[in-house]
């Protein structure tokens, strides 16, 4: 049996306290259709958002760093983010491109007459 999920504000992500963010976690919903959401509601009901606002940032916990969901910044984007595995195909097309530009420029080294010719003159040397 998992141990129950809380929720908890998340400080990275935050725009005020970490409201939306945190509850957008737990959901496993965009934030920014939550602070849409929280928006609408705002306007509809103003008091009653605005104090639910106000108990969630003040009751709840931020986010501990050894939290299992918890990524830096400098990480990829949180499991749930749907430009997470883009971020990361831009990343490894980076690197191969790299790879690929430092193996084109071996190869030409390899490929030259100079490098024909310096190789003869060094076999028949020794």
């Amino acid at each position: 049996m998992s141990p129950a999920k809380r929720m908890y504000l998340d400080k990275d992500n935050a725009k005020l306290s970490g409201v939306c963010a945190g509850v957008a976690e737990f959901f496993g919903w965009d934030v920014k259709v939550v602070r849409i959401l929280w928006v609408v509601a705002a306007l509809i009901w103003p008091p009653v958002m605005i104090i639910a606002y106000v108990l969630m940032a003040w009751l709840l916990d931020a986010k501990p760093r050894s939290h299992a969901g918890w990524r830096s910044p400098s990480e990829t984007s949180m499991p749930g983010d749907p430009m997470a595995p883009r971020h990361r195909f831009a990343q490894v097309k980076s690197r191969f491109d790299r790879l690929e530009q430092r193996l084109r420029t071996l190869e030409s080294v390899v490929t030259s007459r100079g490098f024909q010719m310096d190789r003869e003159l060094r076999g028949s040397g020794q």
